[in-house]
């Protein structure tokens, strides 16, 4: 669905509040590696012959940041034109 965006500086208040959730869902992911990767490096628990902090730090990551990124698809992400409205009409 595409939203309506009625100027041109709504458009850059969504690219930016775009932005801002891409950040802050960086940040979810970065953390995400330094506690279930770094964090879980003392840890002597093994999980099919692996150290649970590879399995943390890989595998987990990799999961947060797939549901970080469908999560921006569907609740921050609008597809629309970057175009005042006028011009692209007229081309």
């Amino acid at each position: 669905m595409k939203r309506q965006f009625t100027t041109y500086a709504a458009k850059m208040r969504q690219a930016n509040r775009e932005a801002l959730a891409t950040v802050a869902a960086l940040f979810v992911i970065v953390v995400t590696w330094l506690s279930w990767g770094i964090g879980l490096a003392d840890s002597d628990i093994e999980l099919f012959s692996t150290p649970l902090w590879i399995i943390g730090g890989c595998v987990g990551t990799w999961l947060v940041t797939v549901v970080a990124a469908v999560a921006l698809a569907k609740v921050v992400f609008a597809n629309f034109n970057l175009d005042d409205d006028e011009e692209a009409d007229r081309g």
